[in-house]
């Protein structure tokens, strides 16, 4: 596949925050969290990840393209309880679980360290509604960073 180029007047390649890209291995659900896992393949979210492009819009099988929406209001599956107003990132199944509360460590240690800035780097939105259970629909604020 040759490099990309720009076309026309504009770099947008994408309006309204939603780009298409292909369901890797084991297809995709609408409504899944998905990441990368190669060049415009994206999977369901096995856990907390760094690597998070935005919520599945629509359902598609593996190799079938999949409209993925990368900020905006969208509707998600919860992994366990969430507040409403919580920072969600990604977990298991495609799921969304809450981010806890940044928490700066007293002393300095380079684990303590990176499990907070882990924290900021997992964060992929905010839980409009409260869920009160594993399989809640919520709706959610997504702002990822493709």
């Amino acid at each position: 596949m040759s490099a990309p180029t720009l076309e026309g007047t504009t770099a947008l390649i994408s309006d309204r925050y939603i780009c298409t890209f292909e369901a890797d291995t084991g297809g995709v659900t609408a409504g899944q969290v998905v990441y990368l896992s190669a060049a415009w393949k994206v999977k369901p979210t096995d856990g907390a990840r760094k690597d998070v492009v935005g919520v599945a819009l629509t359902t598609a099988a593996a190799g079938k393209k999949v409209a993925v929406v990368c900020r905006g209001l969208v509707r998600v599956v919860a992994s366990a309880a969430i507040t409403a107003g919580s920072r969600i990132g990604s977990a298991a199944a495609g799921k969304v679980a809450a981010i806890a509360v940044l928490d700066a460590p007293a002393t300095y240690s380079e684990a303590a360290m990176q499990t907070e800035l882990d924290k900021i780097e997992n964060w992929i939105g905010r839980a409009i509604d409260a869920a009160s259970a594993d399989g809640d629909v919520i709706r959610a604020l997504i702002y990822c960073i493709p």
